[in-house]
């Protein structure tokens, strides 16, 4: 392993612990000091308009300036909104820095396949798969690490303070890190501007424009019951106390993490018909735990979503992707798929937040609906066609 991927590595294992902690706990701090479903709603939907504006842009520049500042300048961000939504929580000051949080952490996202696929591209499936594998192995720890934390400190506002400092504190040293050691490898062409057409024009593989569209009405479904909703459905609809939500959590980030560590080592043949399938079988679990009425085989559906779903899906999603984008115009084009597909992240948390107060089932039931029906772009994929700056052998 060079030592940048070692580099990607490390700040992957901080990202995660630090993200565990901050995705588990944000919704309980805010749920704390009373704010509504359709509240939390409005503050992450805020952020998504922020994420799809930003990322369209920041990938493109990514390709002008280079990977390793915005890298750096993202995981710092990240880690000063993490830390400091511990200070207040007004419904305005956690909107703010709830858009500086995933801004900045989409990012890093748009950017952390692009240095991986830049080290070599031989074996991307492999390296990726690994490295978001042990990425959500450490979101895990995370997840956990609070669960300690909320029992030493009690359930409480506290608690979750706490927690978020340390979640801030995480990133910070993780940006500090990669500042020291990271070696650019990309050439930044600085002469190049990019214009709004550049931005806003739909000028992709035509893979990519069908991976996009799906990530649209996916994205959106996601959000439903991934958004901040995912905790609060198992601790409101089955009372469950934190501690036992935590638990759901941790094995949450297992069942992704498992299968991303081993699905370059599948030899998978069809990856078109492991898409499609990953993408139904998502869908189907998330819909039958909102339905299903005892507690433990809710959970215990809901978990496979990720396990003989996203964990296998995602990495190979990635994989394509990358090899369809240009060479010398990645970072706008990785940026732009992910953009599209950002847009979903603006209405699912408005509409979970919504339907929450109807039925706390009805988020999880329309997300898995509306993920199954997402599929249906990705048939006329074709993963014959040649990639834009050279053949592409049958994946």
């Amino acid at each position: 392993m060079s030592k940048n991927l070692r580099m990607v590595l490390v700040v992957a294992l901080l990202f995660g612990l630090s993200t565990g902690v901050y995705e588990y706990v944000l919704p309980l701090f805010f749920k704390a000091n009373g704010i509504s479903y359709e509240q939390i709603g409005f503050i992450f939907a805020l952020a998504g308009v922020a994420v799809v504006l930003a990322r369209l842009y920041l990938g493109g520049l990514s390709d002008q300036l280079g990977r390793k500042p915005l890298y750096a300048l993202a995981l710092l961000v990240c880690g000063l909104a993490s830390g400091l939504s511990a200070l207040g929580a007004t419904i305005i000051y956690q909107a703010i820095l709830k858009t500086l949080r995933e801004t900045a952490a989409l990012t890093r996202e748009t950017i952390h396949p692009i240095i991986i696929y830049e080290e070599g591209d031989e074996g991307f499936l492999n390296r990726i798969g690994k490295l978001r594998g042990i990425e959500f192995l450490f979101q895990a720890g995370g997840t956990g690490l609070a669960g300690i934390i909320i029992a030493r400190v009690g359930a409480g506002e506290n608690a979750y303070r706490v927690c978020l400092a340390v979640a801030g504190g995480v990133l910070l040293l993780a940006g500090m890190w990669w500042i020291a050691g990271f070696e650019e490898q990309h050439h930044p062409a600085a002469s190049k501007i990019i214009s709004l057409r550049d931005l806003l024009n739909f000028d992709l593989h035509r893979n990519l424009q069908l991976i996009a569209i799906a990530g649209v009405i996916f994205t959106f479904g996601v959000q439903l019951s991934h958004g901040f909703f995912m905790v609060l459905f198992f601790h409101d609809r089955f009372g469950l106390p934190d501690n036992q939500v935590a638990i759901i959590m941790v094995i949450h980030r297992l069942t992704i993490a498992l299968p991303m560590l081993i699905v370059g080592n599948l030899k998978l043949k069809n990856m078109k018909g492991w898409l499609i399938s990953g993408y139904i079988i998502q869908g189907i679990t998330v819909l039958a735990s909102a339905v299903i009425p005892h507690v433990w085989i809710a959970a215990a559906v809901f978990l496979l979503h990720d396990l003989i779903g996203a964990g296998i899906w995602s990495p190979i999603q990635t994989t394509m992707i990358q090899r369809y984008s240009r060479n010398a115009s990645r970072g706008l084009e990785v940026g732009k798929v992910l953009t599209w597909t950002s847009i979903g992240s603006i209405f699912g948390p408005l509409f979970s937040g919504y339907f929450a107060t109807f039925d706390v089932r009805l988020p999880f039931f329309a997300s898995g609906v509306i993920m199954a029906v997402a599929v249906i772009p990705l048939f006329w994929l074709n993963l014959k066609l040649p990639a834009p700056d050279a053949a592409v052998e049958n994946v």
